[in-house]
């Protein structure tokens, strides 16, 4: 057995762009889901839609949230 030590480095910068994302515009998009759809369950698929669009066109990231 081979004694090792591992250290995982993670940037400020990923983690705030996890709390924007998955936090802030998650609980925002399942919240006007939620009002526009009044379910549950849509409102879910809404909010993970929604992170996930937002993950996958940085374009759009970068003009909402700024240089």
């Amino acid at each position: 057995m081979r004694n090792e030590f591992q250290v995982y480095v993670i940037e400020s910068s990923t983690l705030k762009r996890f709390l924007v994302v998955e936090m802030v515009l998650g609980t925002l998009a399942y919240n006007v889901a939620l009002y526009l759809f009044h379910n549950a369950l849509l409102a879910g698929v809404g909010s993970w839609a929604g992170t996930e669009s937002v993950k996958r066109l940085p374009v759009v990231f970068r003009k909402i949230v700024g240089p």
